[in-house]
């Protein structure tokens, strides 16, 4: 459930005068009376979003199993294509922080080398990765590589819309440097996200801080036709209709608004995780639970 914080009640009067019946009184009467105002109407809110996501995660895992059930002979020629043209398993998972903090197992199409992340430490994603391989960027581009992300859904380790889930160890060192990071796991990630159809894949801190905004915005406007657009516009570009030709079409941009929000900081260019050793990657093949 979502955690609203009813605001604090700091400004009762500290008079001397008739400490016992005034200073309660015109707190009662005044303060009193505006923070349980202001307390009540957060509560409607909180129970509001909770209500919202609740009757959301039902739909996410019926529409889940509908197309995992449509897609599975698609993944499993997928699955078929990548062992046949690189090395390695053609799933792999990989520990990424859910709900209330909570680690779960991510599954995805491999779209790097086998041996991208051989020392284990977490490594970035870069603009033409030479890690990834020529089917991978071919998944990628097309968001295909996501699909057994399904199944997830239908575990309700997540949902279709919503925050992307980020490696535990990352999450430790970006909630160092960003605001009210673990501020994003009020709700369950998402196969797809507002920030992830607005911005590009992190590379600094200051993108980082970018994303958030987003993602914290969803969570407290979150709705049937927004998720409803945000499915569309993945859709639309897995049939090959560009990302901002999507975006246009379904009122989706929000890159004025990020720009508005969110104003440079000292450190905002620092790039973690971007030295990359030999071997290193984002992704370390597991076998599927």
């Amino acid at each position: 459930m979502l955690d609203y914080v009813p605001p604090n009640d700091d400004d009762r009067y500290q008079s001397d005068e008739d400490s016992t019946v005034s200073t309660v009184t015109r707190g009662q009467s005044e303060v009193g009376q505006l923070a349980t105002r202001r307390a009540g109407s957060s509560n409607k809110l909180a129970r509001a979003r909770a209500r919202y996501f609740r009757r959301k995660y039902v739909c996410d895992r019926v529409i889940a199993t509908t197309l995992f059930v449509l897609s599975g002979p698609l993944i499993a020629a997928l699955i078929a294509l990548v062992r046949l043209t690189s090395k390695g398993p053609g799933i792999y998972s990989q520990k990424r922080l859910g709900l209330h903090g909570q680690e779960f197992n991510v599954y995805k199409l491999r779209s790097m080398r086998i041996d991208a992340e051989a020392n284990g430490k977490p490594v970035w994603c870069t603009k033409n990765d030479s890690r990834i391989t020529p089917v991978g960027a071919f998944l990628r581009k097309t968001h295909l590589d996501e699909l057994p992300q399904l199944w997830n859904v239908i575990r309700g380790d997540m949902s279709l819309t919503g925050p992307r889930p980020e490696r535990p160890e990352i999450c430790e060192k970006l909630a160092v440097l960003i605001d009210d990071y673990y501020s994003r796991n009020a709700v369950r990630p998402g196969v797809t996200g507002l920030a992830q159809i607005n911005l590009e894949p992190d590379q600094t801190v200051g993108d980082v801080r970018r994303k958030q905004f987003l993602d914290l915005n969803y969570i407290e406007n979150a709705s049937f036709a927004l998720d409803a657009k945000m499915l569309l516009a993945t859709l639309l570009r897995v049939v090959g209709i560009r990302g901002g030709v999507a975006m246009k079409m379904l009122g989706l941009c929000r890159l004025q608004m990020v720009n508005e929000n969110i104003q440079s900081r000292a450190g905002d260019d620092c790039r973690l995780f971007a030295i990359q050793v030999p071997g290193d990657s984002a992704e370390s093949p597991k076998a599927p639970r």
